[in-house]
């Protein structure tokens, strides 16, 4: 269940106080403890705003207060601009009066080494003791430009607002989020909020985000994201924000690989910190971008309140060079570019000249320029297919036609639910033609920049894709099992015997088989099997029995399960002497299929996820797999093996029969379940591999191994 509303109360201290007291005020606007003093009277906060230092009688005509217990009345928000070593007693202080949230600019904490972070660790204590709510350290502040609370030191705070004021930004990193906020207003585009949350001893991003999703009068929501601290509450955000229709855009950094985990599963070693990112991202709606232009662009498209169909888009040019580039960005960003309809070329080719090209993409060509006319007809053809979703214009607006075709634009945009988005040229050192401006004006979305326009559409239908995907019932997440007793206390490695036991209590097909601890147990259970059958050390020190030389495949007879009975326990003894050994594994030898790995890892920020793709060189070299945090939705375990660049060979090539891809899904649904189940206790888990058979016929686990923590 995702917090509600009134769970975000206390936040609203830091957005909408009535008072506002500013610990360690400068009466110089320059600096840190002077900037929001002179910000909130410029920006015109009604609030009641108490500076307080004990050098002042006023500041700037306001009474100074020399402490933050002499203030009369109460207080709500406390801005904190005083040296580390002060910044403990002040919050003790905050607590005394009954100060709800403090924002703190000082820094000399977490970031300063392990002196700062046992400080650190104190006021996140004292936040804890008292519910006093923190923002910071080591922060830049808040402001929200529809009230004029300037609680911010940033250079942003002096810059005009612009309306309509719909984007809430949060950012980690201070300087380069102004940076962003900046541009964003220089870009003709208003924000709501602007948080910089610092070191985060408190409140963290998520926090911020969650606060801005309930608020009507925020839009979209930015981030700039280096790392996030709770998972669990960033998804429960992400929910509630598809549920109401709000997209975020995070620009998370650090793409790069810092190394793999050390791990003993192939799900560990795979599972980089930026692959999860990705799959969380891709699971919850939130679009992931590479910099703050994507942002500045999403926003008037978003706006205009379209949300495409689908992912067709027609391309209307006047350059058959621009055509092209246009139609290789679309695609290589997965927009499709459809063929028209007869009934539509023929219209078009009546009207253009016959050099110019009614295919997909149009290029009117520069007989555009003399003859707007034949604009009007191809528009007037796009706007009866069926199989277009997006109609991109790029074409200019120059005079004596400009504001002549932009009013016809208009009335074609006025009269159909298609996403139009017009992406005008204009030249360098050239001011806006009056028919852009009427455009604006209309709603139309504009965008000048090529490359940031398509791109901002296919977010926008990667977006409206996931609204739709949510609303089906396969994407419902579906209560996980309970765990049972035995299970709870388990620690480190269990051998494969143990693991597999514990996957079939999860309902996952495993191979028939048992542990035997003589020759003539091992004889008798191959026996009861049938044969051919493997024979395999069982232990939970010895998890790469290949390695070890501890398995023995293929066995056709009682003599041969004798043989490998011995050489399997000889091996395994040299191979570790001194390993627990609970005996050893016979097992039925699974006849040929599709080999694949699902496991899970434990990530350090969202818990249990679950990992797939093809067995063999698709894992060891191509890497090929894709990621999803648990729990699954059976939706999300559908994505998964399509995702992967292997799912053609699921799907059968060249005479081979499809794999039976439902039961694939249904045991991927399985692993989420026991991962969900063992919760924060479990630390790897791999079936490599499960053994995929034809349609209909099923799946086994030929091997497996779970490793609880210690």
């Amino acid at each position: 269940m995702f917090p509600n509303k009134n769970e975000f109360e206390p936040l609203k201290a830091f957005f909408e106080p009535e008072a506002i007291a500013l610990i360690g005020a400068s009466n110089d606007p320059r600096k840190p403890s002077g900037r929001p003093l002179h910000a909130l009277i410029d920006k015109g906060y009604k609030g009641k705003i108490y500076p307080v230092n004990p050098k002042y009688e006023s500041i700037s005509g306001i009474k100074c207060y020399p402490t933050l217990a002499s203030i009369p009345g109460p207080v709500d928000l406390a801005v904190i601009s005083v040296p580390a070593a002060g910044v403990y007693n002040t919050l003790e202080q905050c607590v005394e009066k009954g100060v709800k949230g403090a924002i703190i600019f000082s820094s000399g904490f977490a970031e300063v080494g392990p002196q700062g972070q046992q400080e650190q660790r104190k006021i996140t204590e004292l936040a804890r003791r008292s519910g006093l709510r923190l923002c910071g350290p080591n922060c830049l502040g808040v402001v929200n430009t529809t009230n004029g609370v300037m609680a911010s030191f940033a250079f942003i705070v002096n810059i005009p607002d612009i309306d309509p004021r719909t984007v809430g930004f949060v950012t980690q990193s201070g300087a380069f989020g102004a940076l962003i906020y900046a541009q964003a207003l220089y870009s003709g585009i208003g924000l709501s909020y602007f948080v910089s949350v610092g070191n985060e001893a408190d409140l963290e991003f998520a926090d911020f985000l969650g606060y801005m999703v309930h608020d009507d009068k925020t839009r979209v929501l930015g981030g700039y994201l280096e790392g996030a601290k709770d998972g669990r509450l960033m998804r429960r955000v992400a929910n509630e924000a598809a549920k109401v229709g709000k997209p975020i855009m995070i620009m998370k950094v650090g793409r790069s690989s810092t190394g793999a985990r050390a791990a003993s599963s192939h799900t560990g070693s795979l599972a980089g910190e930026d692959r999860i990112y990705d799959a969380f991202f891709k699971q919850t709606g939130i679009i992931r971008i590479d910099g703050p232009e994507e942002l500045i662009s999403f926003v008037p498209i978003i706006s205009a309140g379209r949300l495409p169909k689908g992912r067709n888009v027609a391309v209307l040019t006047v350059s058959g060079g621009a055509g092209v580039t246009l139609a290789d960005m679309s695609e290589r960003l997965g927009l499709t570019l459809p063929p028209f309809s007869e009934e539509a070329v023929a219209k078009m080719e009546a009207a253009l000249p016959f050099f110019a090209s009614a295919q997909n993409p149009i290029d009117l060509t520069a007989q555009y320029v003399t003859n707007p006319e034949m604009l009007m007809t191809c528009f007037e053809a796009l706007l009866k297919e069926d199989n277009i979703d997006i109609i991109l214009g790029n074409f200019d607006f120059r005079e004596p036609y400009g504001v002549e075709i932009a009013r016809k634009v208009i009335e074609y945009y006025n009269s159909t639910d298609k996403t139009m988005v017009m992406c005008p040229w204009v030249f360098p050192g050239q001011e806006e033609e009056e028919g852009i401006k009427e455009l604006r004006r209309a709603g139309v979305p504009v965008l000048l920049n090529t490359a940031q326009a398509v791109r901002a559409i296919a977010h926008l239908a990667d977006y409206a894709e996931f609204l739709r995907k949510r609303q089906k019932a396969e994407y419902a997440v579906p209560d996980a099992p309970g765990l049972e007793e035995d299970m709870r206390n388990l620690k480190g490695a269990l051998s494969e015997g143990q693991s597999k036991d514990i996957l079939a209590k999860f309902g996952i097909p495993v191979t028939a088989g048992g542990i035997a601890n003589s020759e003539e147990e091992a004889v008798a259970l191959a026996e009861r099997i049938g044969y051919p059958v493997a024979v395999k050390i069982d232990s939970p020190d010895i998890l790469h029995k290949t390695e070890a030389g501890a398995i023995a495949l293929n066995l056709k007879s009682a003599e041969e399960v004798k043989v490998a009975y011995h050489k399997v326990l000889q091996n395994a003894n040299q191979y570790k002497p001194g390993a627990g050994i609970n005996g050893v594994l016979v097992q039925e030898m699974l006849p040929e299929g599709t080999e694949v790995i699902i496991g899970v890892t434990r990530d350090p920020v969202f818990g249990p996820t679950v990992m797939f793709g093809l067995g063999g060189i698709f894992v060891e070299v191509l890497k090929d797999v894709s990621f999803r945090v648990a729990p699954l939705s059976p939706g999300d375990a559908m994505d998964m093996i399509k995702e992967i660049k292997g799912y053609q060979l699921l799907k059968g090539v060249r005479g081979k029969q499809p794999a039976d891809i439902n039961a694939l899904a249904d045991v991927i649904m399985k692993v989420s379940n026991l991962a969900v189940a063992l919760g924060d206790n479990i630390k790897e888990l791999d079936i490599n591999p499960l053994i995929v058979y034809p349609e209909r016929m099923g799946v086994k686990a030929a091997d497996a191994v779970i490793v609880f923590k210690e």
